[in-house]
């Protein structure tokens, strides 16, 4: 196409007869001109293109998730003998309804966001006392990323730390998404102060009202033997 302008333009010219014209010059300065154009049209859709994608969120799916119990399975790996379920409820306790879910992710892809959401699909179990009863989920910052799912215990669980967020859910009666808003400078912290970029999210109930939760874990299939694809992930952008 740009070759037909030009060669519309240059007859254009060529026919003036008041005008002398040198063709090897005018060739050149018309060549010129269209790779300025077609160089500027390039810039200005690298810039717009570069724009829309600096804004795209990222989605980091969770590469370890399990939980932990109290009681008798004090000392059991819960992430190897229940699998597909994070379970979690009345975490301040010691019995083996006392569960907490420790999730983790790994940033060290991530060079900065200006907003962070954790995704999970929960289902709520009704109160049998009270079918309003709503569910109050605890998020903390955890600073040992050395936990494995395959072998951590309620009587070896690392700490939770500081308080990221907390959310108050309904009863439902089949797993549904959930997200929760973090802060981000509090996870962009997490992450600088891991060597590998991993960070750790602990998932605890602290006031207990006879309701619980059940997070579909990443090893989660479906009866027909099917993976889930209900994995935990960070939304971030």
């Amino acid at each position: 196409m740009l070759k037909t302008i030009f060669k519309n333009e240059l007859s254009k010219l060529t026919h003036v007869s008041d005008f002398s014209i040198d063709r090897k010059s005018l060739t050149n300065h018309y060549k010129s001109n269209n790779i300025m154009k077609l160089f500027t049209i390039l810039s200005l859709f690298l810039v717009i293109t570069s724009g829309v994608y600096a804004n795209k969120p990222v989605k980091v799916k969770v590469v370890q998730d399990a939980f932990v119990q109290g009681g008798e399975s004090a000392d059991e790996a819960m992430g190897t003998t229940t699998e597909g379920r994070l379970r979690v409820m009345n975490s301040d306790a010691s019995s083996k309804y006392a569960r907490t879910a420790y999730l983790q992710f790994n940033l060290k892809k991530v060079e900065d966001f200006e907003s962070v959401d954790l995704n999970i699909c929960v289902r709520v179990f009704r109160s049998k006392k009270d079918d309003a009863t709503q569910f109050a989920l605890n998020i903390y910052a955890c600073d040992d990323n050395k936990w494995s799912e395959s072998s951590i215990t309620f009587n070896d669980q690392p700490g939770a730390g500081e308080l990221l967020a907390s959310q108050t859910l309904n009863a439902n009666d089949d797993n549904q998404w959930v997200s929760i808003a973090l802060p981000k400078e509090k996870v962009m912290a997490l992450k600088k102060a891991s060597k590998k970029g991993k960070i750790t999210l602990v998932l605890a109930n602290n006031n207990f009202n006879r309701t619980s939760i059940e997070i579909i874990s990443k090893e989660r299939t479906w009866s027909n033997g099917m993976p889930a694809k209900r994995d935990a992930y960070l939304k971030l952008k």
